[in-house]
C-alpha cells in the first residue's frame, strides 16, 4: 500500500532503520529498596542544608546515598532532621533531638551546646560520613491528607511488592484512584559503635 504525503511538503531525510537489530523498549523495573537496614553516606552540606522549622528550631536537610549492596548509590530525597527537643522515653527527663539521634550515628559522642551555629557546624562535618539507618516506605498525599506508613501496607502484585499505593479520596478525571509513590524515611539513626 502506498499513500500520498506531499501535502506535507519537504520532509527531512530519516535516518535508516535496521529492525533486525532494533532496541526493545524496556519495561519500568524501578523498585524502591525493601524496609530494612541499610548503610549510607551523608550528603556534602551547603547553607541551604540548613532552615528553621516553623516554631523557629534549625533543621538540616541530610538526604543521604546507600553503600553497598543491591541499592548502591540510590539516593534518599527529603530527609530532614530537627533540633527540636523532646523527652524519650516518656517521664524519664532525658531529653533528645533528631540532630543528636544523626549525630551520634555518625559516630560524634561528647556535649554539645545549643547553639545553633554549633549544632549546624556539626551536622556539616559529617560529609562524605558513612553511618547505619533504619528505612521504610511512606508515601503521602497533600490533597487528601491520606498517609500510609510501612512497606507491608504497600500491595503486591504478581507477587511483587509495589511501591505505590492508590488514594480512593483521589479521584482522576479517568475515574480511577491516584497512585501515590511511596518514598523511604529514616524509621531510625542507628548509633554508631564506640
Amino acid at each position: 500500500m502506498s499513500v500520498n504525503i506531499s501535502a506535507l511538503g519537504n520532509l527531512s531525510t530519516a535516518e535508516p532503520l535496521d529492525l533486525d537489530t532494533y532496541s526493545e523498549v524496556k519495561t519500568s523495573t524501578f523498585q524502591l529498596p525493601t524496609k530494612g537496614r541499610y548503610h549510607v553516606r551523608a550528603p556534602q552540606f551547603t547553607e541551604a542544608s540548613f532552615g528553621a522549622t516553623q516554631k523557629g528550631d534549625l533543621k538540616a536537610q541530610v538526604d543521604p546515598t546507600i553503600v553497598g549492596g543491591d541499592f548502591d548509590g540510590f539516593a534518599l530525597r527529603f530527609i530532614n532532621i530537627s533540633a527540636k527537643r523532646y523527652e524519650r522515653p516518656k517521664n524519664s527527663g532525658k531529653m533528645v533531638s533528631q540532630f543528636g539521634d544523626y549525630l551520634r550515628a555518625c559516630g560524634r559522642t561528647g556535649a554539645l551546646p545549643g547553639d545553633p551555629q554549633v549544632l549546624a557546624d556539626a551536622v556539616a562535618a559529617t560529609a562524605g560520613t558513612i553511618y547505619e539507618v533504619d528505612l521504610d516506605w511512606k508515601a503521602y498525599n497533600s490533597a487528601t491528607g491520606m498517609e500510609v506508613r510501612g512497606m507491608d501496607k504497600f500491595p503486591v502484585v504478581d507477587g511483587v511488592r509495589q511501591s505505590w499505593i492508590e488514594d480512593p479520596g483521589d479521584i482522576q478525571e479517568d475515574g480511577s484512584p491516584k497512585r501515590l509513590r511511596a518514598n523511604l524515611e529514616v524509621k531510625n539513626f542507628i548509633p554508631a559503635k564506640g
